[in-house]
Formats: C-alpha cells, sequence, structure tokens
C-alpha cells in the first residue's frame, strides 16, 4: 500500500503495523545489525510511483528502506512529502537486474534501485534472509 506519510497520523501507524508488523526493538535492532538501509537512488519505477517522482525537480530520486518483522518499508520524497511504500513479505519479490540494480515489486507497484555500496548490497541479502525467515517450517522440512 502506498500512504501519504508527512503528518504524523495513528491511521497509517495501525495501517502499517496490521500489514508488517511494529518497529524492531532496540535489542533487535543490534542483533540484526541494523534495520535501515543507506540511500539509495530510483532508477525506474511504476507508473503510480513515477507521477509522484517526477514531482520533484532534483535530477535524481533517493530512497531508504526500513526491515520490520513482517516486510519491508520503502521511504521516498516528493517535492517535500514524505511517502511510504509498505510491502509485507507474502507480497515482496526482489529481482537482480544486473551488478548494482535491483527491482522490487509488489502487486501493482516496482522500483528499481541503484545499489552501488557494499553496505546496501548486505541489505538487500539481510531483506532475503529475513524474508526467508518469516515462511513457516514444514513437518516435512524436519
Amino acid at each position: 500500500m502506498l500512504l501519504y506519510a508527512s503528518c504524523n497520523d495513528t491511521k497509517n501507524k495501525k495501517k502499517i503495523e496490521k500489514a508488517v508488523g511494529k518497529p524492531c526493538t532496540i535489542a533487535d535492532r543490534v542483533k540484526i545489525g541494523g534495520v535501515h538501509s543507506p540511500k539509495m537512488d530510483i532508477v525506474s519505477s511504476s507508473v503510480q510511483l513515477h507521477n509522484l517522482l517526477i514531482l520533484n525537480k532534483a535530477i535524481s530520486t533517493s530512497c531508504t528502506i526500513e526491515l520490520r518483522p513482517g516486510g519491508i518499508i520503502l521511504r521516498f520524497y516528493a517535492i517535500l512529502d514524505k511517502y511510504l511504500l509498505v510491502i509485507p513479505y507474502h507480497k515482496l519479490s526482489i529481482h537482480k537486474i544486473n551488478t548494482n540494480i535491483y527491482a522490487i515489486h509488489k502487486d501493482d507497484y516496482h522500483v528499481k534501485i541503484d545499489v552501488r555500496s557494499e553496505e546496501g548490497r548486505d541489505f538487500i541479502k539481510k531483506i532475503l534472509k529475513s524474508k526467508s525467515d518469516s515462511y513457516p517450517t514444514f513437518v516435512d522440512d524436519l
């Protein structure tokens, strides 16, 4: 779901917590090794997101990703307004396009991001590991 989040709205907070869970505790953040990604450039996006991103006068638009127990939150700015793309793990799909470009998909939304730093690539690996850990274990796997 795409949310306008420039104001501190309790309805949005409840929607986010229902979709991807509450923010990680400090102990979990230390255990995981951080829950926020470095800034990454958005290369391309779906029409809904592109219509917001073209409002920026800047040449490049960046985003950050927050890791939650049940999914991720992709944050970006359009003009001076903050928007959140909330993606639960069961709807999240990440594809590696080439060395630095990753595509993040959720239903009708997709974003291609340029991950140039090693920290960014490690964070994508952390998301994929967290996604695989969130799946229930099956009796056949034991």
